[in-house]
């Protein structure tokens, strides 16, 4: 059975953060340095997601934004995983080139290829005009989103936030 794709609520906080720590690892090993994801915690990605989700879900916190979340049921346990996220928002960059950015898309490595990646793109944006960036380094993400319309629009610069990586944007 496909995974669930789902609005995030704030109930979800804790089970994000862990979701983002997980596949920050598996997405970015090999890509950015080993300090900066080791500087990368459960208590900052938690504080960064509930600041998304605080008043219950993503539209109350920030209107016109919007949290995406896809679980599988695991059929041994009955229990509940999140294998994905997705987050849309406002622009508040003034030199953006769109209204929108997509401000994170993770599945966990387990899903790649599945087709949930494409499933919560358009979850979370649907065919609307928008844009994101990426490390440039992560040809995969760059694939995948060139795949889905998106296309790189010759802005890019060092990220000081993310240790200097180098990140280029892409736009639909």
């Amino acid at each position: 059975m496909p995974p669930l794709i789902r609005s995030a609520t704030a109930d979800d906080v804790e089970a994000i953060a862990r979701l983002h720590m997980d596949c920050f690892a598996e997405v970015y090993e090999g890509v950015l340095s080993p300090r900066f994801l080791a500087s990368n915690t459960l208590e900052t990605a938690g504080a960064e997601w509930a600041s998304y989700l605080s008043r219950g879900d993503a539209e109350a916190t920030v209107p016109g934004s919007v949290v995406i979340v896809a679980e599988e049921l695991d059929e041994t346990s009955g229990a509940r995983e999140l294998v994905g996220l997705a987050r849309s928002a406002p622009s508040v960059d003034p030199d953006a080139p769109r209204d929108t950015k997509l401000d994170s898309l993770y599945t966990r490595r387990s899903t790649w290829g599945s087709g949930l990646g494409a499933r919560l793109l358009d979850a979370v944006l649907g065919e609307r005009p928008a844009y994101l960036w990426i490390v440039t380094a992560n040809v995969r993400a760059a694939r995948f989103y060139e795949k889905h319309g998106f296309a790189f629009d010759g802005f890019g610069r060092p990220y000081e936030p993310w240790d200097g990586a180098h990140c280029s944007r892409m736009v639909r």
